[in-house]
C-alpha cells in the first residue's frame, strides 16, 4: 500500500511560510521598541547629567549666553525624549497589530496541521484494518490447508 500523502501539503507549507514571515516582522518591531526604550533611557541620562552640569555652572557663576546655550540643550534633549516616547507608543500599537496577525497566522497553520493529523490517523486506521484482513485471510487459508491435509 502506498504512503500517506496529504493533498493540502502545499497550503500547509504556504501557511507555515506566512507564520514565519509574521514572526520575523513582529521580532523586528520588538527590536525597534527595545531600541526606542534604550534611546529614551540614554536621553534621560543625558538630560540628568546636563541638568547637574548646569547647576554646577550656575553655582560657580556663568555668563548669560552660556546659560542660554545649556538651557536650550536641555530643552532639546527634553523634546527628543518626548518624541521618542511618542514613537514608542506608536511602535507598541504596531506591535499589538502584528501580534494579532501572528496569532491569526498561527491559528490558520494549526488548523491545516490538525486536518493533516486527522487524515493521517484515518489513513493509519484504514491501513491497520486492511492488514488485519490480510492476516485473517492468511490465517484462514493456513487453517484450511491444515484441515485438508488432516482429512487426506
Amino acid at each position: 500500500m502506498k504512503r500517506f500523502k496529504f493533498k493540502l501539503q502545499a497550503l500547509l507549507n504556504y501557511r507555515k511560510h506566512l507564520e514565519r514571515v509574521a514572526q520575523q516582522d513582529m521580532a523586528r518591531t520588538v527590536m525597534e521598541v527595545s531600541d526606542c526604550e534604550h534611546q529614551i533611557g540614554s536621553l534621560q541620562t543625558t538630560h540628568g547629567q546636563s541638568a547637574q552640569r548646569l547647576e554646577l555652572l550656575v553655582e560657580k557663576g556663568v555668563a548669560a549666553q552660556e546659560f542660554k546655550q545649556h538651557h536650550a540643550y536641555i530643552g532639546a534633549v527634553t523634546q527628543m525624549i518626548l518624541e521618542e516616547k511618542r514613537r514608542k507608543t506608536q511602535l507598541e500599537k504596531i506591535l499589538k497589530k502584528k501580534r494579532l496577525v501572528l496569532k491569526k497566522r498561527s491559528i490558520d497553520k494549526k488548523a491545516i496541521e490538525r486536518l493533516r493529523e486527522k487524515q493521517a490517523k484515518e489513513y493509519n486506521q484504514e491501513l491497520l484494518v486492511m492488514e488485519q484482513k490480510e492476516l485473517d485471510q492468511i490465517s484462514s487459508l493456513k487453517k484450511a490447508r491444515e484441515i485438508s491435509n488432516d482429512a487426506q
